[in-house]
Formats: C-alpha cells, sequence, structure tokens
C-alpha cells in the first residue's frame, strides 16, 4: 500500500494526494464506474449528475473539502465532477442494490489494556489497487492518519487528538442531497474532541446512511460512540468503560421504523458477524483480564461461519467487481495514537504496518 505525506492547504493537499497516487486515483475511477454500471446501472455520466447534487452541503459545511478536491482533480487532469463522485460513492451506490461488509468494534479501558477501535474493510477485490495510506498536516486542522481508496478524501482513521473513526455501510433505499459519508467521516477527523465529532453528523446531516463507530482517548479519560446514521433519524449508543461493536444493518428500533422495511436490505452474513464479534469480545473480557492488541488480531482474523466469517475470502467464480472480501484490517490504539494496518486478509496479510504521529 502506497503511503502518502501530505501537507499545506487543502488544494495543495489535493494536488500532492493525485500526484503521488495518480494511477491509484485512476484505478478508482476505473473500478467504481464498472460498479456502478455493473450493480445499479448507472453510467459515470448520470453518476457525475447525482454527484453535484451535494455540492450545497459540502460547501455550506467546510469549504477546504471543497479546495482539497479541486487540486486533486487538477493533478489528475480530470474534472472535479470526477473526483466528487467518488467521494460520493456510497450515495451512488449503496443506495441501490449493492452493500459492502465491514465489522468495526471500540474498546476501553478497564476491559482493555489501552483504547482501542478497529475493523475490517469488506469491499470488492478490484478496489485493493486503490488502497492508500495518508498522513495530512493541514494548515485548518489536525494532523491525520487515515487509510482511504484514492481520490476520496474522508475515510477510516485517527488523529493527533487520539480521535478516530470507523465505517460501516448500513443500506437503505433513503437518501438526501446532504453531506456525503465520506465526507462525514473527514469532518470527525477535523474536530478535536467527540462531542464536536458527533454533533457534526447527526440530526440528517448526512446524504445516505452508514453506522460510525468513533472514539477518543484524552489522558485518563475514554469515550466511544456508535451512530447509526440515516438521512432523517439516528440511533446512538455510548460507553465509556466497555466496548461496543457493529457490522452492517440497522439495530435501532426509531431508525428502523422511520426508514421502514420496504427500504432496508441487509445480506445475511452481518448479522452472523454481528454475533460472533459479540462472542469474541465477551470471551476475551469474561475472566477481568484486559484485552491486548494479539486478542483483537484473533478476532479481526476469525473464520467461524465461514463464508459469512469476520475475516472474508474470495468465493471462487466471482468477478474482481462483483465480490466482497477483506481489503484491510486496522486497529488503532488510541491512547498512544497509532495504527497497526493489515493489507489482505487479517489472517495471512500481504503487509503490516505501524503508524504513530
Amino acid at each position: 500500500m502506497k503511503i502518502l505525506n501530505l501537507g499545506g492547504s487543502p488544494y495543495e493537499i489535493g494536488f500532492s494526494h493525485e500526484e503521488q497516487a495518480k494511477s491509484e486515483v485512476a484505478s478508482s475511477i476505473t473500478a467504481y464506474e464498472k460498479l456502478f454500471y455493473n450493480n445499479a446501472d448507472i453510467t459515470w455520466n448520470q453518476a457525475r449528475e447525482m454527484g453535484k447534487k451535494h455540492l450545497h452541503a459540502i460547501e455550506k459545511t467546510n469549504v477546504d473539502l471543497i479546495e482539497e478536491m479541486e487540486g486533486l482533480a487538477k493533478g489528475a487532469s480530470v474534472d472535479f465532477e470526477d473526483i466528487l463522485v467518488l467521494n460520493a460513492r456510497s450515495e451512488i451506490v449503496l443506495t441501490q442494490n449493492k452493500t459492502d461488509g465491514c465489522t468495526s468494534f471500540a474498546i476501553v479501558p478497564p476491559k482493555s489494556e489501552y483504547a482501542f477501535l478497529g475493523q475490517t474493510w469488506d469491499w470488492t477485490s478490484a478496489q485493493s489497487k486503490s488502497l492508500i495510506m495518508t498522513k495530512i498536516t493541514q494548515q485548518n486542522g489536525p494532523k491525520i492518519h487515515m487509510v482511504t481508496e484514492a481520490g476520496i478524501i474522508g475515510k477510516i482513521g485517527l488523529n493527533e487528538h487520539g480521535l478516530g473513526v470507523c465505517l460501516n455501510a448500513l443500506r437503505s433505499n433513503l437518501k438526501s442531497d446532504e453531506l456525503p459519508i465520506h465526507l462525514g467521516l473527514r469532518e470527525v477527523l477535523n474536530s478535536t474532541d467527540i462531542e464536536e465529532a458527533r454533533n457534526k453528523v447527526v440530526d440528517g446531516k448526512l446524504g445516505s446512511s452508514a453506522n460510525f463507530l468513533m472514539a477518543q482517548a484524552k489522558g485518563d479519560v475514554h469515550k466511544a460512540i456508535n451512530l447509526e446514521l440515516s438521512p432523517n433519524k439516528f440511533g446512538e449508543k455510548v460507553t465509556e468503560d466497555s466496548y461496543l461493536y457493529h457490522t452492517n444493518h440497522f439495530c435501532s428500533k426509531a431508525v428502523i421504523d422511520d426508514i421502514g422495511s420496504d427500504n432496508l436490505s441487509t445480506e445475511e452474513n452481518s448479522y452472523s458477524r454481528i454475533d460472533r464479534m459479540g462472542q469474541l469480545i465477551k470471551n476475551s473480557t469474561k475472566d477481568n483480564i484486559a484485552v491486548k492488541e494479539q486478542d483483537i488480531e484473533g478476532w479481526l482474523a476469525d473464520h467461524e461461519n465461514q463464508p459469512n466469517s469476520i475475516c472474508i475470502h474470495k468465493v471462487p467464480g466471482t468477478s474482481d467487481f462483483t465480490d466482497t472480501i477483506t481489503v484491510f484490517s486496522v486497529i488503532m490504539n488510541l491512547t498512544n495514537k497509532s495504527m497497526y494496518l493489515k493489507e489482505g486478509q487479517p489472517c495471512q496479510p500481504i503487509d503490516k504496518q505501524r503508524f504513530n504521529f
């Protein structure tokens, strides 16, 4: 996985992103053009028109996001709308028929040795070629370490304030023209405090449904918040001394009732994965022994209930654009402000690296 060191103004960060990952950005555009059409019969030109509907909300939220995407487009010699499409890809395809995986968790002392946050990221194997690790030094915000798809300026990571965020897709047909969820993730990472981050994404501020699991370590104070977000309602769970975990279906009755069962679509494996993650965490904490990083590595590499396991492998006969595999896994130590990243399946990673501020 390519590591990008980015800094300067928002425009300069975007331009440098593309300059260092030109082939990966091109790969993202190619992959999503095929994915949109294969899964939802949406052409790239149609996707561009859909993406433009979110411009007002982005400008209202933070013009730096626009400037960073403009720099990215300029460096790539593509239209701004092409980069906008990548950043609104969830609003375009996850409100249609495509859903992804991902199993996330947060666990804080005294249940764990440190405040940990992490997940598997399960998506089409075609996008494995587009993954990048970005280390961002901003003029107008905190330093960020973030794993993302090239061309997308917000995803999974942590910042210098010990605040991190994970993402689980929650597919429903409900959408709006508000902020795309990947830019919502960036706004979380642009925050200094978990309550500030929470308030940026609740109350219908996002354009489609998603689960944001965020946590922060500030000295001896720890907090984790799980937010099931939809364009209308949100469900919330909070802990300051225990654990939270999630997969890819709504659990909040209020949100489910608002969306309506006819507008929900969830793969069966989401239920088996959430049950298994709960079982693994409870087994690890039952004797009041603080969970360590090595325990978490085992959770993320678990194969119980294959092919519907936490660690997902390619099903023979599926194409790189229609399959779902575990593309990477990440464990963030928010106490020490570090990230442990494994590329590929956690059980047999292609590469593994540790990043510190």
